[in-house]
């Protein structure tokens, strides 16, 4: 038994109970009318409801509910009626005809309300010239699309591709039905599909835009490049019916950036390569870029760690860096380039060396200086060398003053063989050249035996003692005579001494520690001796003195190797003195010995020629082996004194022309003295000839440097620091780069700054780390602009330039970067740096602080300024720094640290 078969029995009784008038078809009608108009509303309203559905688009589609909802409780109540014939429930029926009378009051007045739009509509003829109009639109829609130089789709919420033009398919090598739905994926190229269908799959997941380079397949297998776009399109009601979207052929572009990317990696290498330091500031002397070499030498790996820095920041002395700076205004306020600057450089590593600096002003567009560029050269071994040679040029000097005095001693007192002359020319000579105040020579005389006759039969011995003789001397007039005879008391130890052929050299008299030797200088009042004693071929001993009375005197080596090599002159000149003398003894006494004399003789002058050969051979060794080993030194002094040379000739050469022009007619001395030396021709090939001297000299340096190698943390104290100063000296320093971002757009900073108590921290590293955020919020705001406003102002013609400049809509986009400052706690401090750049995945965030992790490409960036960073604020500062972004909408950086 079901329901409807209790329906019509209970029906059936009740017919059977009806009043008379009441008869059992009138009963069947009445039901079968009722259920027919009961099944008919149901109809109706079912069937506006679904269509009401399926135009979703409809402004007023509450209207059509209501009706539809009216429609159905008028449905209702046929029904109700018959049911209230078996179970009168009155009160139910009420409530469903009170719910039928509001639905039709609802009803009634939306309909009212439409009618001022509904008289507002059109005839039909006119309908149907705007369906036409509408058509003609469509139509020059589509082909405008068709025409379109870019590739044009259309997607459904879901992805999937409704329509693509000519051009679209052309572009993707599909045909259009290959190309609808999810056919498009065919056609991009292997490496760049996963990448695609995820960055695709997120914008439609969050109804973001799209935007995404990458490439389709092509023949040679290499791909092509293009810049896929994508824009949500919404409803009236703001919900969201599917994507449009362009297809852009960027494979030139790409090609360009690629030769352009690789020729900054060249130029950066070639930088790099070059031993000189290449470097460039701004205005206020703050490091705009550097090579490798200027980095290594101020203790940063790379140049990219230098830029945003002073002098003040490198381990340059505090003198050096103001000379530097000093000389930065002088070149920028004087607009003239300086060359050859020599100063000191004080390395990373603690060593001071030389720099030769050139620095040139840097102009812009206009005109005006807006910073120096610079170059400098180590010329550490240059300097060293100068001085070397200085050093060697002074000895070579006093190699030939020796020399000279040599030869001059051995001319002279070889030109007489008379004792006297020889000793008294030695000592004035060395008097002379070594510039002492006394110098004299003394001899030791022995002990002999004398004989005293008192009578004329008888004779007394007596024995006279040792003793030593100065026989001559040359002093400064001031000083008294020592010319005599001392006792051998009276020399003390020094008479062993000399005895015993050892020099004595006594820079300070206070050095002596034995009272004898000092006792015999304070005699003759010097303070400082030198004394070579010298041995005859006959035995005598005798001592050439050099001494000073009033200052002492440190002698040098030098100045005792000339002292015996005078020294040996003299012996061998008093050899031959003595010689000589004993030879005019033996001819007095036996003129039988004659002929074994002149054979002494002959003897002694081929000894004396052998002797004073041996001795010019021994100095010319010394000199040669001084000369030799001191070649390489001279030669970076010629080269370096030939641009002085050069110019003093130049100036004597003006100087002369000066002459000529105001005194043109001179004394015939001079014009004897101008015809004998050419002076014409002097004037022309001098200075050719100094050129090529200086050019000999560069060859020689060049392949003498071309041999040599060159090689070339700043940690303040932690102390209270304004932070928002930090900024603002940062923002100031990157200020270039915000006016210049590229194209027309400047990039706007907005500072909300809080009221920041001071800060306890290291004031370089957090302007540090306040640096490398700003420079990578400009870096990403300005990658944006070039993915957006550059390649839309490369598809315009000439004539729409000016109108896109003056669409606004088309440039709403302002790039702009937020700094934000607060305390939070009272006891820390929360710095914010966002921008609207182009943001980053989760799959960047999570390797954002890894060391040399990066996403700039090669040459640009190194991937350690955020870890350098992150190690200042979190281990340093005891701080956090965090990020959050989303790819293409910005990122934001929080810094937070505390007070103290």
């Amino acid at each position: 038994m079901n329901f409807p078969w209790m329906i019509s029995q209970k029906l059936v009784a009740m017919a059977s109970e009806m009043p008379s008038g009441w008869q059992p078809k009138l009963m069947g009608l009445y039901l079968l009318s009722d259920s027919l108009i009961t099944l008919t509303c149901f109809l109706i309203s079912i069937s506006l409801i679904y269509w009401v559905r399926q135009h979703q688009n409809l402004s007023d589609s509450r209207v059509f509910i209501l009706l539809s909802a009216f429609i159905f409780a008028c449905g209702l109540q046929p029904l109700m009626d018959i049911f209230t014939l078996g179970y009168p429930m009155y009160w139910l029926s009420a409530g469903l005809k009170t719910i039928t009378a509001v639905l039709s009051l609802f009803t009634s007045y939306t309909l009212i309300s439409l009618l001022p739009k509904l008289l507002q509509l059109p005839p039909f003829p006119e309908l149907e010239k705007i369906n036409q109009t509408l058509k003609i639109s469509l139509q020059h829609y589509q082909d405008l699309m068709q025409a379109c130089p870019v590739g044009l789709f259309e997607t459904d919420v879901t992805g999937h591709c409704l329509y693509i033009n000519d051009y679209g398919c052309r572009i993707t090598g599909r045909p259009p039905s290959d190309a609808l739905n999810w056919g498009w994926v065919d056609g991009i190229y292997p490496d760049d599909r996963a990448r695609l269908i995820q960055e695709w799959s997120s914008a439609i997941q969050n109804q973001q835009s799209f935007s995404l380079e990458y490439r389709l397949n092509s023949l040679d297998q290499s791909g092509i490049w293009v810049l896929g776009q994508a824009v949500p399109v919404k409803d009236s009601g703001g919900k969201m019916t599917g994507y449009i979207g362009t297809i852009t052929d960027i494979n030139d572009r790409k090609k360009v950036e690629e030769d352009l990317q690789q020729s900054q990696q060249m130029l950066q290498l070639i930088m790099n390569t070059i031993p000189q330091g290449i470097f460039w500031k701004d205005r206020n002397s703050v490091y705009l870029g550097c090579n490798l070499q200027v980095a290594l030498d101020a203790g940063f790996k790379s140049p990219e760690a230098l830029i945003g820095k002073t002098d003040y920041d490198l381990p340059f002395s505090l003198a050096e860096v103001e000379n530097y700076r000093k000389i930065d205004q002088e070149v920028m306020a004087a607009n003239t380039p300086r060359y050859r600057i020599i100063e000191t450089l004080l390395n990373a590593n603690g060593k001071q060396c030389w720099i030769e600096t050139n620095k040139i002003p840097l102009h812009d567009l206009e005109g005006k200086v807006v910073g120096i560029l610079g170059t400098y050269e180590d010329v550490t071994e240059r300097k060293l060398a100068e001085e070397l040679l200085a050093e060697s040029e002074l000895r070579f000097r006093q190699l030939a003053q020796q020399e000279k005095l040599i030869n001059h001693l051995a001319n002279q007192i070889r030109n007489s063989l008379d004792l006297k002359t020889i000793l008294e020319t030695t000592v004035l000579q060395v008097w002379e050249l070594m510039k002492v105040d006394r110098c004299y020579f003394c001899w030791y005389r022995r002990e002999e035996m004398n004989f005293n006759s008192r009578d004329k039969n008888q004779s007394q011995s007596y024995l006279n003692p040792a003793y030593w003789e100065i026989v001559t001397e040359a002093k400064d007039p001031t000083l008294p005579n020592i010319i005599g005879r001392y006792s051998l008391e009276e020399v003390g130890i020094w008479s062993e001494k000399y005895l015993h052929l050892k020099m004595g050299r006594i820079d300070h008299i206070d050095q002596l520690s034995d009272s004898q030797r000092k006792s015999f200088l304070l005699k003759f009042g010097l303070v400082s001796v030198l004394s070579l004693p010298i041995q005859t071929q006959m035995g005598e001993i005798g001592v050439l003195v050099c001494g000073n009375h009033q200052q002492p005197r440190c002698w040098s080596d030098s100045e005792v190797e000339l002292l015996q090599a005078v020294t040996a002159q003299v012996a061998i000149a008093i050899n031959q003195a003595q010689l000589y003398n004993q030879t005019r003894e033996a001819a007095v006494l036996a003129r039988s010995q004659t002929l074994e004399l002149e054979t002494t003789l002959n003897k002694l002058q081929q000894t004396q020629a052998h002797l004073i050969q041996t001795e010019k051979m021994s100095s010319l060794g010394q000199l040669v082996a001084g000369v030799a080993h001191e070649i390489n030194n001279p030669i970076n002094f010629i080269y370096g004194n030939v641009t002085y040379a050069t110019q003093y000739l130049e100036d004597l050469l003006n100087l002369v022309a000066l002459y000529q022009r105001y005194y043109p007619q001179p004394v015939s001395p001079i014009q004897e003295m101008t015809e004998i030396v050419d002076l014409e021709f002097l004037q022309r090939d001098f200075p050719k000839l100094l050129s090529s001297m200086k050019l000999g000299a560069s060859r020689i340096q060049q392949i003498v440097l071309s041999l040599r190698n060159f090689s070339r943390l700043d940690e303040s104290s932690v102390k209270q620091v304004n932070l928002h100063e930090g900024l603002e000296n940062t923002l100031l320093i990157l200020q270039n780069r915000l006016s210049e971002a590229g194209g027309q757009q400047t990039i706007q900073v907005i500072k909300h700054y809080g009221n920041l108590p001071l800060v306890e921290c290291y004031a370089g590293q957090i302007n540090q780390v306040f640096m490398n955020l700003l420079t990578n919020a400009i870096d990403a705001v300005q990658e944006k602009i070039l993915e957006g406003d550059e390649q839309v102002y490369s598809d315009l013609n000439p004539q729409d330039l000016v109108l896109f400049s003056e669409d606004n809509s088309l440039n709403s986009w302002q790039p702009t970067i937020t700094i934000t400052t607060e305390v939070i706690q009272d006891e820390r401090v929360l710095i914010r740096i966002a921008d609207n750049g182009m943001g980053m995945t989760e799959a960047v965030k999570n390797k954002l602080f890894d060391p040399f992790f990066t996403t700039k490409p090669v040459g640009k960036g190194t991937g350690l300024g955020l870890a350098i960073s992150y190690q200042i604020v979190v281990e340093r500062h005891q701080g956090q720094l965090k990020c959050s972004s989303e790819a293409r909408e910005g990122s934001e950086f929080i810094v937070e640290i505390p007070i103290q």
